[in-house]
């Protein structure tokens, strides 16, 4: 018989100091920039939002905003990243 086991609920994630952020980015470059995101283990997390445009999200913790605005200077010298405003996201949606 195997031993009971203390199941407590998860809790939700904290998300309340998360960043969001879109930007546009050549398709040919959306590999290379999610596989360099995906390099700094537990930084941030790259999500497509549109592939067929290019758009992409940048979710991270506030408290990495330094860092993750560092890494995207250094992207910027590499690959284009057009910043998107939550409005310019919003009209290239619809």
């Amino acid at each position: 018989m195997s031993p009971s086991l203390d199941r407590q609920p998860l809790a939700a994630p904290d998300r309340s100091d998360e960043m969001i952020r879109y930007f546009r980015v050549a398709r040919q470059d959306m590999v290379y920039l999610k596989f360099i995101i995906e390099a700094y283990e537990g930084l941030a997390t790259l999500s497509t939002a549109d592939r067929q445009h290019g758009t992409v999200s940048l979710t991270y913790p506030a408290a990495f905003a330094a860092t993750v605005d560092e890494l995207l200077a250094a992207l910027g010298t590499e690959i284009a990243l057009i910043e998107l405003s939550k409005t310019e996201l919003l009209n290239h949606a619809s």
